[in-house]
């Protein structure tokens, strides 16, 4: 990972959101090793909620 540029991780669900982190079980999340630079630039990246109207404790889903 380290030589493809991949030596940050991202997790879903997302770390911001209540079930983030390590909140669920293994079995219902996941890690995924991407470039610390584009991890960075899009981990603080929260407007997407205020678009789309998602507010504290709203439910919502990803379709990817």
């Amino acid at each position: 990972m380290k030589r493809a540029g991949r030596t940050s991780y991202d997790e879903y669900p997302f770390a911001s959101t209540y079930e983030g982190g390590t909140k669920l079980p293994a079995n219902q999340r996941t890690i995924t090793w991407v470039n610390k630079q584009e991890n960075n630039s899009q981990g603080g990246a929260t407007t997407w909620r205020r678009q789309f109207h998602v507010m504290d404790d709203d439910p919502f889903y990803v379709i990817v």
